[in-house]
């Protein structure tokens, strides 16, 4: 499953990735920092979106939890009608959070230090950007029902669709090629709703008429509310877990743009996008993971549980290891595919030569939080998360920004991600129990 999901991931990570190289080279003559701006309102409104797409990985966890446990205990009725209800469920849940958010956002965005042009940026940005979490609710919950049943090919599709059409149009969008208008960081968010909704489309005909996955015929409100409850069990926990990241980011985002400033946020952005390129393949891992342990730990095979877990750890330090020297090695390249302002260039190298090398241990928490769900557990992942984002994330930056400015501030993500992998590791192999809660 994870050759295919690792392209799907890299697809996925890199229209975050073009978005910020684009915006990186954004130039005007009568606003000479547009670039700067641009990648601060990026960091500003990043977090507040992610939030609404943690909710969708934490929904889409819940799905495939409980559509794995009943394909492992040899019920495949109730498995469809599990994935219909996700998708409903999907839908009901992300139209009240988008609301909830874009009313929210513009008392948001002060906190965290945005004022003037790039607050209104920032809100631009959102405005586009949120209603289509809605749509990828969609996508998100067809791809986990996928998933679940040990599929890697078609769910892959789903994700690489929507990030190539968000791939092709940005430069449209964000320079006004050809007929397009020039919208600069909005037209990175309407490339972004495009690609999701085009990908939403794709999913949902896959799971209802070419795999046949869903039963919205066979599902009646009792089974409605009985999938929703067992995806909830999961998927809530899950979804905390998730939000957790980005609140932990936004307030990291805080505290730099209120103690250091819109430069430094701006560095600290491209730094978090560059981070992408050595998680890509852990995420895509994470995504895995479910599937095994959550067939396998229905079907009462423990031990095969914890192989899997074994397995996963193992790839985390070859990858985290490659990735680190690779980075390290063409750390001022790389930077400079970003942008081209010395002094962002400047205050983003230092962080390939302290944050990579600890990225293997953070890959511990994640893969842990989401082979722990598909057994129908989410508490761990829930309590490892709270240990590394809200703790020791907010906790060491906070310190390290305060101390030694932005390099203060890597230094203590790198310090988060060992100390949170080591008590991932160590949990999830000698206390928490490899079996599978009934779907």
């Amino acid at each position: 499953m994870l050759g295919p999901f690792s392209i799907a991931v890299i697809a996925l990570i890199s229209t975050g990735i073009v978005d910020t190289i684009y915006l990186g080279r954004l130039e005007d003559p009568d606003r000479p920092r547009l670039a700067i701006m641009a990648l601060a309102a990026l960091g500003f409104a990043f977090p507040i979106s992610f939030i609404g797409n943690s909710a969708n990985i934490g929904l889409g966890a819940g799905t495939m939890s409980a559509v794995s446990r009943a394909l492992g205990q040899g019920d495949p009725g109730k498995a469809k009608r599990h994935a219909a209800a996700a998708i409903l469920l999907g839908l009901f849940v992300m139209s009240i959070l988008v609301s909830l958010m874009l009313l929210a956002a513009p008392n948001i965005l002060p906190v965290a230090g945005a004022s003037g042009e790039v607050a209104s940026m920032a809100f631009g940005y959102l405005l586009i950007i949120m209603p289509g979490l809605v749509l990828v609710s969609v996508a998100s919950m067809s791809n986990n029902i996928l998933r679940a049943g040990g599929e890697a090919l078609l769910p892959s599709s789903i994700m690489i669709l929507g990030a190539l059409v968000n791939i092709i149009l940005d430069p449209f969008l964000i320079f006004g090629w050809g007929p397009f208008p020039r919208m600069e960081l909005q037209g990175a968010a309407l490339a972004t709703l495009v690609g999701n909704a085009i990908g939403a489309a794709y999913g949902f005909y896959i799971v209802l008429f070419r795999r046949k996955a869903i039963d919205f015929i066979g599902m009646t409100f009792t089974s409605m509310r009985h999938a929703w409850s067992i995806i909830g069990q999961v998927g809530v926990p899950a979804a905390g877990t998730n939000i957790i990241v980005p609140v932990a980011t936004f307030v990291a985002v805080a505290i730099v743009g209120n103690v250091l400033g819109e430069t430094d946020v701006a560095a600290f952005t491209v730094a978090s996008r560059a981070e992408l390129i050595s998680v890509g393949l852990l995420y895509a891992l994470s995504a895995c993971i479910g599937a095994i342990t959550g067939r396998n730990g229905g079907a009462g095979k423990t031990e095969r549980v914890r192989e899997a877990f074994r397995v996963c750890y193992l790839i985390c330090i070859v990858w985290g290891t490659v990735l680190a020297v690779l980075l390290a090695l063409f750390a001022p390249q790389i930077a400079r595919i970003f942008t081209s302002d010395e002094i962002l260039i400047a205050k983003i190298i230092p962080y390939f030569y302290i944050v990579p090398v600890t990225v293997f241990a953070y890959g511990f928490v994640f893969v842990s939080a989401a082979g722990l769900n598909a057994l129908g557990r989410p508490l761990f992942g829930l309590v490892y998360t709270i240990i590394r984002s809200l703790i020791l994330y907010v906790g060491l930056i906070a310190i390290g920004v305060w101390t030694a400015g932005l390099i203060g501030a890597f230094v203590g993500v790198a310090i988060a991600n060992v100390v949170s992998g080591i008590i991932a590791i160590y949990w999830t192999l000698k206390k928490a129990p490899m079996t599978a809660k009934e779907s």
